[in-house]
């Protein structure tokens, strides 16, 4: 019986349950969307192995290497690239090994009906190791696992989990590899404790290798233990994208850095809260975009219903109509443009370098352990990207809205002024530099002694 003083508080009792009923069946739709592909998941699907069992076997040349020395010391001390199996050997030719410090090949799946291995063909064959080893760079296995059923069926059963164990340390003794990388998708969280039981025992069947996890950047229904997960392994490699995704109703950046509901910047605060040490925690970054087919030219225009959205990466994009006057999203810093033809628009949102230059000096200031690409080879030698990564690699100091003269060591010092596309603007000394005819944005800076970043 509800009377008329208790009225109120049974309404708002009522409201708030309604406001936790809505918020949680948002959540919930929104999880059950965003588990039908995962970057890694949908590009190991659109891309079956027996089509590509020949696409490494030859031994990569180099480009002639920088002397840019090896990222040393923590907090900034891996630079970890997955390189999958359907990435031709010669794209390593166009890379630069000593920026690196991780090669992560990706990937030999589990059958979980038994726990083996599936076929090691690949990671026996591939010369992307041998190329790895000779640029000293260390080798990882990824093991991929995708889907709550198939994850259940292979961690809830101790003699499949024992067997998998025994497997990946045999199939990283083949290559004699440094490390493993797991990377286990969409995680129930009825798994949560046997998951860290599965780290545990392949720590104690490797103890002298390197082991990383690949972690959502949502943890959507709690079935990570993240800090427990964390102590177990070297460090974790959080895959900082997928925040907008081949079924996203709008367009969206793939990884904000902020500006939106779920971030980059909250996820890393996510792991962290939960404990993660900031030494422990690496994060991945994107090397690709996301193109929909939507109803407008405005900014997240929505996507129209049941077209498919299509997947440009770091180098195909330069070639996109529309790339060029693209769009620096303030609000997510991530680029954005339209293409029209007719009455048809495409809208593109993707990383370029100076949006992976901002996540980097973000991910650098919260004192990480490192940062990680999906995927090596996306990339295609563009030295933009390199570029980019070498100003957070070598030693670098940021100033905003500082003259350039502030930034050199003397005034008669030759000074060389790049735009992060690799674009030289200036080359000359310090005393006649001026910077009235620079248009605003993000710079690297060369006087001989260090590289720095401005950004004005």
């Amino acid at each position: 019986m509800i009377d008329a003083m208790t009225l109120p508080y049974h309404m708002a009792s009522l409201s708030a349950l309604v406001i936790a009923l809505v918020t949680c069946g948002v959540r919930m739709a929104y999880a059950q969307q965003h588990m039908h592909t995962t970057a890694h998941s949908e590009a190991r699907a659109l891309h079956p192995e027996e089509l590509y069992r020949e696409a490494q076997l030859v031994v990569p040349q180099s480009m002639p290497e920088s002397d840019v020395p090896r990222v040393a010391g923590a907090p900034y001390n891996v630079v970890y690239g997955w390189y999958p199996y359907w990435i031709s050997s010669t794209a390593a030719s166009m890379m630069r090994p000593e920026l690196l410090t991780h090669i992560a090949w990706f990937s030999v799946g589990i059958d979980t009906a038994t726990g083996g291995l599936a076929s090691l063909e690949s990671w026996k064959n591939t010369q992307v190791v041998t190329w790895a080893k000779s640029k000293g760079l260390r080798v990882h296995l990824t093991i991929t696992c995708f889907g709550s059923k198939e994850l259940k069926a292979l961690l809830s059963s101790p003699t499949k989990s024992a067997r998998c164990i025994a497997e990946i340390a045999a199939a990283v003794a083949l290559r004699d590899a440094d490390g493993v990388n797991i990377d286990f998708e969409l995680l129930p969280l009825s798994e949560r404790a046997t998951m860290v039981a599965f780290m545990q025992g392949l720590r104690t069947a490797m103890p002298n290798k390197e082991l990383t996890i690949a972690t959502p950047s949502v943890d959507w229904n709690k079935s990570w233990d993240l800090k427990a997960l964390s102590e177990i392994s070297d460090f974790l490699v959080m895959m900082g994208y997928d925040y907008y995704y081949s079924g996203s109703t709008t367009a969206g950046a793939v990884a904000p850095l902020r500006g939106e509901t779920y971030t980059v910047s909250k996820s890393i605060d996510a792991h962290l809260a939960v404990g993660v040490d900031p030494s422990r925690l690496a994060v991945a970054v994107p090397l690709y975009g996301r193109t929909w087919t939507v109803t407008s030219t405005a900014r997240k225009a929505s996507v129209v219903t049941g077209s498919t959205s299509t997947t440009p990466t770091y180098s195909s994009a330069q070639k996109m109509p529309g790339m060029a006057s693209r769009v620096f999203d303030a609000a997510t810093s991530v680029a954005w443009f339209n293409q029209q033809s007719g009455d048809t628009v495409r809208q593109t949102w993707i990383d370029d370098s100076v949006s992976l230059a901002a996540k980097y000096q973000h991910i650098k200031s919260k004192g990480l352990r490192g940062i990680g690409y999906w995927a090596l080879g996306y990339d295609g030698g563009q030295q933009s990207m390199w570029n980019g990564l070498q100003a957070v690699s070598t030693s670098t100091d940021v100033a905003e809205e500082s003259p350039f003269t502030g930034l050199v060591a003397s005034q008669d010092r030759t000074v060389l002024i790049y735009t992060v596309h690799g674009q030289c603007v200036y080359s000359g000394s310090a005393a006649q530099l001026t910077t009235s005819a620079m248009p605003p944005g993000c710079y690297i800076v060369v006087d001989g002694v260090a590289r720095t970043m401005l950004i004005r």
